[in-house]
C-alpha cells in the first residue's frame, strides 16, 4: 500500500464529516428528551446508543485505515 494520497485523504474526510454530525445530533436529541415518558425515553436512548456505537465503529475503522496507510513504508 502506498502513502495516502490527497484524493484518498479527501474521501476519508468526506466520510468522517457525516459521522461526526450523526454523533453530535444523537447528543442533541438526547439532551431534548427530558419531556418524554420513561418508556419512550428508554426506547429512544437504546436506539441512540445503537446509532452511536455504529458511528464509533465506522470511525475507528476509518482511522485504522488511515493509520495503516500513514505507517506504510516506515522502518
Amino acid at each position: 500500500m502506498t502513502k495516502m494520497n490527497e484524493k484518498d485523504a479527501k474521501i476519508l474526510h468526506d466520510i468522517m464529516q457525516p459521522l461526526n454530525i450523526i454523533r453530535l445530533s444523537c447528543g442533541n436529541i438526547r439532551a431534548r428528551m427530558g419531556s418524554y415518558s420513561t418508556e419512550e425515553t428508554e426506547y429512544l436512548l437504546a436506539k441512540l446508543m445503537r446509532i452511536e456505537e455504529q458511528v464509533v465503529r465506522a470511525t475507528e475503522l476509518l482511522q485504522d485505515l488511515k493509520k495503516h496507510d500513514d505507517n506504510d513504508g516506515l522502518p
